[in-house]
């Protein structure tokens, strides 16, 4: 009941950015490489969900995530590859999908409740960092399970092929930020609506 009073409470606008970001999440996942090595794809999803908690808040950026996943889950081909339905949930990428609505959660609280001493730049980093790092909580989890790897095997499959991509997203993520920040009135306007209210950096 609560989850549904929040939904009745969005502004257009606020609609129109939360379908926008799960928009932005389909497009990266269609932006994939795949390894031959890993059943896991280079995608640039991960990227919009980051941000999406980021700029739109923790709950924002979560409900734009929940949107991208039920579409996928409903059949529509939102996922890598141009896949979607529950099969791919249950399959070795399922638990990085969960984890995009984690990773939204996490950098929107981080990039909210950080302490204010810390620079823009830092705390943005921070947040995306951690933000980044639990897509691969259930991620890396959930592929163990699925593949019957061992937890190093996994890894190396999982996890460490993506770290330098992983770093370069971030560096991006924070430039996209701070540039947003530096456009006053598309600032003001958004934290006037309370989208933004919380990521004040200056």
């Amino acid at each position: 009941m609560k989850g549904s009073n929040t939904v009745s409470r969005l502004t257009l606008r606020e609609m129109v950015l939360v379908a926008f970001f799960a928009a932005l999440t389909v497009v990266g996942a269609w932006i994939s490489f795949p390894l031959p090595f890993s059943p896991v794809p280079i995608t640039l999803a991960n990227l919009f969900a980051v941000l999406s908690g980021a700029i739109l808040g923790k709950k924002r950026g979560t409900l734009s995530q929940l949107v991208y996943l039920l579409l996928g889950f409903a059949g529509v081909p939102v996922f890598a590859g141009f896949t979607s339905g529950p099969g791919i949930f249950a399959g070795a990428t399922g638990g990085y999908l969960v984890g995009y609505v984690l990773a939204a959660f996490i950098a929107g609280v981080l990039v909210e409740y950080l302490p204010r001493r810390l620079p823009p730049v830092a705390r943005l980093s921070v947040a995306f960092t951690a933000a980044a790092a639990a897509v691969y909580l259930p991620g890396i989890a959930w592929l163990s399970h699925v593949t019957g790897l061992s937890a190093p095997v996994a890894l190396v499959k999982g996890l460490y092929p993506f770290l330098p991509g992983d770093a370069l997203k971030i560096i991006v993520a924070v430039v996209l930020c701070r540039s947003l920040m530096q456009v006053p009135r598309v600032w003001r306007s958004m934290a006037k609506e309370g989208i933004v209210r919380h990521a004040e950096m200056e």
